[in-house]
């Protein structure tokens, strides 16, 4: 083993790695164990009673699982960016090892 196969064995675990994160960036894997769903659709804001403001509320609270949603996606984005990149940079060690 030289010592680029054993750079490229790191990326390539690196990579693995990214992997493995970004698929555990899901919303609905959050809620496997739970027994329960995320959010779909728009919250009823039936949910909070007689509570003054209670649409805006409801609002607010599919706001906030938007931005959820759209964090996870874009770290998930990023993760998948960062494998990608990882094992290009390894094919490009082992292409410059090669005579």
């Amino acid at each position: 083993m030289t010592l680029i196969d054993v750079h490229v064995q790191a990326l390539e675990e690196c990579g693995r790695q990214a992997l493995r994160v970004r698929n555990m960036l899901d919303l609905d894997d959050a809620f496997v164990d739970a027994g329960r769903k995320p959010p779909q659709g728009d919250t009823d804001s039936g949910i909070f009673g007689e509570l003054e403001n209670a649409k805006k509320l409801s609002r607010k609270v599919d706001e906030v699982w938007e931005a959820v949603r759209d964090e996870l996606g874009a770290a998930r984005n990023r993760l998948g960016n960062v494998e990608r990149s990882l094992g290009d940079v390894a094919a490009n060690f082992r292409e410059a090892e090669r005579p």
